[in-house]
């Protein structure tokens, strides 16, 4: 048969479910194509990762049916069906993206129950799920982990021992959580070679979505500090993943909320001398002071103008629409 895999999301991150959806079509014998209208499927898997993918994933679907293809349709912005066992539990074809690098969970789920998430409604509570050896080309000297929060598996000491001892270049994709991390961990982390998603920079992520766990920050940035971690503002080993836009109506988002919760946050991790990286929530747009808090941090415009003298370069008054 002929099998087409198509990505509706597009991020340039590699998509796994269809690097395993690959390996076992090319198992059964079949072709396997991806991304492309020159060719007859049989069968078209349409990945949609991100609930903003939707409407194209809806689209390509109601195309292929018109011309009377069977196809499937899954991913986390359209459903909660998950891959079966059989494609679920095999090495993913690396060769589709051709990346030098193997990717995969150990965990699924989390112990968080975060308002924003939207992990505990598909996958539940944390649960085991893959060893790294299940997902590890040998071949690979890189390995992306997409646990949403690997730090809370029982086993984190057995696998950040065998990161260590194989001496794989190691991302942490979905960051860690700052509210687990014990010297303990932070001290074995440290012998772990942790980088970034593209694998240039030394880089571990963890995140501050919420203003009240402030307490817990400070003391796991202090944490990391006495194990030895690299801190520093610009190139410090540590960012943080900073939520904005999150839990609040437009009409109440006045320029001292702004100030008291966001730029509250950017402000103590800078003094902390951990890197800020904001995330908009949902890619809201109808706060633009957002916008343009997101690319002055996100940019490092921080290092060679002022937040406000720069806002008002872009805004005729201060102001938030």
């Amino acid at each position: 048969m002929k099998i087409l895999l198509f990505n509706a999301s597009q991020t340039k991150f590699p998509n796994l479910a269809l690097m395993k959806l690959s390996a076992y079509h090319k198992k059964q014998g079949d072709q396997v194509y991806c991304n492309t209208y020159n060719v007859n499927p049989d069968i078209v898997y349409i990945s949609c990762p991100f609930p903003r993918d939707r409407p194209y994933a809806l689209s390509v679907k109601k195309m292929w049916e018109s011309l009377g293809v069977k196809v499937v349709i899954g991913g986390y912005g359209i459903s909660k069906v998950m891959l079966p066992p059989e494609i679920e539990h095999i090495m993913p074809d690396y060769s589709l993206y051709s990346i030098d690098y193997s990717m995969g969970y150990t965990t699924r789920g989390c112990i968080r129950n975060c308002p924003f998430c939207i992990v505990p409604k598909v996958e539940g509570k944390l649960k085991e799920w893959s060893p790294i050896t299940e997902f590890w080309n040998k071949r690979h000297k890189k390995i992306i982990l997409l646990d949403n929060n690997f730090l809370a598996s029982p086993k984190w000491k057995q696998k950040l021992e065998f990161l260590r001892d194989k001496k794989l270049k190691v991302n942490f994709n979905q960051g860690l959580d700052i509210r687990l991390l014990t010297r303990e961990m932070a001290e074995l982390l440290r012998q772990v070679k942790y980088y970034d998603w593209k694998f240039r920079n030394r880089r571990l992520h963890f995140a501050w979505d919420m203003l009240e766990i402030e307490d817990e920050v400070e003391r796991g940035i202090r944490t990391l500090k006495e194990a030895g971690f690299k801190m520093g503002k610009i190139h410090g080993h540590i960012m943080f993943y900073v939520l904005v836009g999150f839990g609040v109506k437009k009409e109440d988002y006045t320029y001292e909320y702004f100030m008291e919760h966001d730029y509250y946050r950017f402000k103590k991790l800078i003094e902390w001398k951990a890197m800020p990286y904001i995330m908009v929530y949902n890619d809201r747009r109808d706060l633009p002071i957002l916008r343009h808090f997101e690319r002055w941090v996100n940019r490092r415009y921080y290092q060679f103008i002022l937040w406000e003298k720069y806002l008002k370069s872009k805004m005729k008054k201060l102001k938030l629409c």
